[in-house]
């Protein structure tokens, strides 16, 4: 249960303090049923991070599309990592669902599952 509401907590924040996201989201919710299965993947990462820099080139090698959020230089992005329970990067949020590093065998049953 405190998982959905850190969670829940984590979106509202995000989007009283990013109207963009929440534009995001209103238009994810007036898209087809066929753009619906696409994975809602958000990473909090650093520029330094080598695990960051394989699961970018992952992402990209399998054409997934992503939003990243640097914790460096973005102090809502950091509060929103703190709040997931980050203590590394990256930390990748799948659908709602947390992973902590560059697991790509855990990515890869996510995104089977989801969709």
């Amino acid at each position: 249960m405190s998982r959905i509401f850190l969670l829940a907590l984590a979106f509202l924040f995000t989007a009283l303090l990013c109207p963009r996201a929440l534009m995001q989201t209103a238009k994810a919710d007036d898209a087809s049923p066929q753009s619906q299965s696409t994975p809602n993947i958000v990473m909090y990462a650093t520029q330094t991070c080598g695990y960051c820099v394989k699961a970018r080139s992952w992402f990209k090698s399998r054409n997934l599309a992503w939003e990243e959020r640097d914790i460096e230089t973005s102090a809502v992005a950091n509060k929103e990592w703190k709040s997931l329970g980050g203590q590394g990067t990256p930390l990748i949020v799948i659908d709602g669902e947390r992973i902590h590093g560059f697991d790509q065998a855990r990515i890869e049953a996510l995104l089977a599952k989801n969709g």
